[in-house]
């Protein structure tokens, strides 16, 4: 019987938000989750998130750590959120490990406050767009069925002013592949 060896190291994707989103993109299949969970807030728990933390640090052999946060959109969790998370990292953090926090996020709802925070906690911003504005606004849409492009162009500039790393993600939808 072989013998089993746990990686020393991994990825995973946390989706605190689950599916929840504040956009309804044409090609979606994250909307027609929200009809598989009835009820659900899609919100991660405090005793989920802290867990998550714990067992993500313990599990590590190696001395850093990347958590990355998606969605649906991570900026519903709020920015209360992950400032608690800051702590939890901090509270399960093995001497001698670096963290590394990446963001994927639409955009839409970053402002200064949420800037200064990745800033201050040096996180990673993938910023989520399909290409130019004709081809985004027709795909990515809120939920007033209205492009998000300009919106999007804006939130590539916001953190810049706050020195923040930020790589725009070219998403490809559906109908570019087809």
């Amino acid at each position: 019987m072989p013998s089993y060896a746990a990686p020393r190291a991994f990825h995973i994707m946390a989706k605190p938000s689950g599916s929840a989103c504040n956009l309804h993109c044409d090609y979606c299949f994250f909307l027609k989750k929200e009809k598989l969970y009835p009820g659900s807030h899609f919100r991660m728990s405090d005793e989920v998130h802290e867990a998550y933390i714990k067992q993500l640090f313990e599990a590590h052999q190696v001395p850093q750590v990347t958590i990355a946060w998606q969605g649906g959109e991570p900026t519903l969790m709020g920015l209360d959120f992950f400032k608690r998370s800051m702590d939890l990292q901090k509270k399960y953090q093995k001497p001698g490990t670096r963290i590394e926090n990446t963001f994927q996020t639409n955009g839409i709802l970053l402002n200064d406050e949420w800037c200064r925070f990745f800033h201050e906690k040096n996180f990673l911003i993938g910023l989520s767009t399909d290409g130019q504005k004709e081809l985004h606004d027709a795909y990515r849409k809120d939920k007033g069925s209205h492009g998000t492009f300009d919106r999007v162009v804006w939130a590539t500039r916001l953190p810049h002013e706050h020195g923040e790393r930020i790589r725009p993600l070219i998403s490809r939808s559906l109908a570019e592949v087809r």
